[in-house]
């Protein structure tokens, strides 16, 4: 468009680095904060190089994502990068407000009783979410991140390596909370949920549960301002494993037959590998949901938390069949899968395959 010339833009290729794939994408920042997605490839990640998003061979994902950038002729000059995995540390907690200390002094004293690690070894962040009033005293809610600095510095290391100029590094519910902060179009689902009894909720908060391969990260937002995040050991990889033992199979066998029938209910006429796919798939989001659960609990009654008025559901897992109804009849409120196409002010090239987008949320996410 013509217009488009009058617009300041900022173009950057951003990197997530998974436990099965690394998502690299090309997105164009515009004056007016709307995205253009210039490209993208995703790849296999190296066998053995991350763990737990601890990447142990800095040199073998540097290769990846330099071939990636590559094929796909991304001509990009800046890099940002998101961190994953369950080394990033979150707290949230109540502190006293003290007079006549500053905040930063007050929360920065605060934080080696609330985080149970050696702070000199981590990079540590914290935002102030709000004061609450209790008994005629002053709290601060203080949200904080800490991320171990050997950690850290291999993904600035892989940034430092692409010949780009390193503009951040990220982790996922920073990037989530960025993407969620956006008007979400979610018409026709909410069409559905006005022909559907459930309980009503009159409240700014909202979920975002993120299913990735390898962990389960749960997200409540609170006018759209991230207050809770936790990160459970479990994944849609866990799924393939059980299915794959159960059946004697190889795991890209039981993933196949884990997106092909997900939580369908077998019947009588069913084939076996249906029966044992639906056992372990419900057995295993039933397990998962108890989790998440108890996160709700936890928010509600130890962080001052507000009832979720519904929950949104990304990654590659919330793809799963039958996923949102199981949420919804648990949770009692709207659930909605949520993929790029969803969210205003996001344009991506006519000749870009759309059946990926919804393993890129986080990776777009972090350019905003």
């Amino acid at each position: 468009m013509l217009l488009d010339l009058f617009y300041k833009k900022t173009s950057m290729v951003c990197i997530d680095v998974g436990y099965r794939n690394i998502k690299v994408v090309e997105v164009t920042v515009r004056k007016n904060n709307n995205i253009f997605i210039e490209n993208y490839g995703i790849v296999a990640t190296p066998m053995d190089c991350i763990k737990n998003g601890a990447i142990y061979d800095v040199d073998r994902v540097l290769s990846v994502v330099k071939s990636v950038i590559k094929e796909q002729n991304m001509k990009a000059k800046n890099a940002k990068i998101i961190m994953s995995g369950t080394n990033i540390i979150t707290r949230i907690y109540m502190i006293d407000r003290v007079s006549g200390e500053s905040d930063d002094f007050t929360v920065k004293n605060s934080i080696p009783k609330f985080l149970p690690v050696d702070v000199d070894n981590y990079r540590v962040d914290y935002k102030i979410l709000n004061t609450i009033k209790e008994k005629d005293k002053e709290k601060y809610k203080v949200f904080v991140t800490a991320v171990p600095k050997n950690i850290l510095q291999s993904y600035i290391d892989v940034l430092q390596g692409l010949d780009l100029k390193p503009l951040a590094v990220d982790i996922p519910a920073n990037s989530t909370a960025k993407f969620f902060n956006r008007e979400i179009q979610t018409k026709d689902m909410d069409d559905y949920y006005s022909k559907r009894k459930f309980k009503k909720v009159e409240s700014d908060t909202f979920a975002v549960l993120d299913f990735g391969s390898e962990t389960t990260i749960v997200n409540f937002l609170k006018d759209r301002v991230l207050e809770f995040n936790k990160v459970i050991l479990s994944g849609s990889a866990n799924i393939d494993e059980h299915i794959s033992r159960e059946l004697d199979i190889p795991l890209q066998e039981a993933e196949r037959l884990k997106k092909l029938y997900g939580m369908t209910t077998p019947n009588n006429l069913s084939k076996r590998d249906h029966v044992v796919t639906y056992g372990k798939v419900s057995g295993f989001i039933e397990r998962l949901t108890k989790q998440i659960a108890k996160c709700f609990e936890f928010y509600l009654e130890r962080c001052y938390g507000t009832p979720i008025s519904k929950i949104f559901i990304i990654g590659g897992g919330s793809q799963l069949s039958g996923l949102s109804q199981y949420l919804f009849s648990t949770f009692n409120v709207p659930v909605y899968p949520v993929g790029l196409l969803n969210l205003k002010g996001v344009e991506l090239k006519k000749s870009l395959d759309r059946d990926k987008l919804n393993y890129l949320i986080n990776s777009v996410g972090i350019s905003l």
